[in-house]
């Protein structure tokens, strides 16, 4: 690991622990062991190593898109039109386990929810992000899958709703509780089942 990526990671670290607001670039150079003109030889400021955290983040997001060949993605091998139960609960467990264990995804996650508080600035990022931002994508794909025929018409803002909220309050509830994985995959696949349950149309083959 070179040192450029050393100071990127101790950085989200502590970003993760104490805010971004409350963390100082000798805070991070100490974390890293090194002196802090040193640090500046490979980032111009913290806002130059905060806006590197986001770039990694959303690296990461492509990645795990691409990985799970999401519809959208470079790899992508099946549409959200027949996408089936399973598959459901496969791709919305390894993106709630992404966000809550994922060495960045998690801290940059943590991060945004203390710092949201401080910078108005990011906490419109945060909300666009995971809250207001998350819903409309989702609101989205439901939108698509109700004009393919494979769930039930209704408003496509409140099925969203319907299915990230749950998924946002269990990433609150299982932050603090890291031996307990197995458990939220059981409740996320229950609350997927109940949600395909509710809204799909009945008579579908998958």
């Amino acid at each position: 690991m070179t040192t450029k990526q050393k100071i990127l990671n101790e950085a989200l670290s502590l970003f993760s622990e104490k805010g971004y607001s409350a963390v100082y670039v000798g805070d991070i150079a100490e974390a890293v062991g090194i002196k802090t003109p040193s640090l500046y030889k490979h980032y111009k400021n913290k806002q130059d190593i905060f806006n590197s955290c986001v770039e990694v983040f959303s690296e990461r997001m492509e990645n795990i898109r691409n990985d799970l060949q999401l519809p959208g993605s470079k790899t992508a091998s099946f549409s959200y039109e027949t996408v089936t139960e399973e598959q459901l609960i496969e791709v919305a467990n390894a993106l709630f386990l992404f966000y809550l264990q994922d060495n960045v995804a998690a801290k940059f996650r943590k991060m945004m929810m203390i710092e949201r508080y401080h910078n108005p600035e990011l906490n419109n990022l945060f909300e666009d992000l995971f809250i207001v931002g998350a819903v409309a994508h989702e609101e989205k794909i439901f939108s698509d899958l109700m004009d393919a025929k494979v769930i039930k018409r209704d408003n496509p803002h409140i099925i969203a709703l319907r299915f990230y909220t749950p998924i946002f309050y269990l990433l609150q509830k299982y932050d603090m509780r890291s031996g307990e994985v197995e458990e939220a995959k059981q409740e996320l696949t229950l609350m997927v089942q109940e949600f395909c349950k509710t809204y799909k149309r009945e008579g579908r083959r998958e």
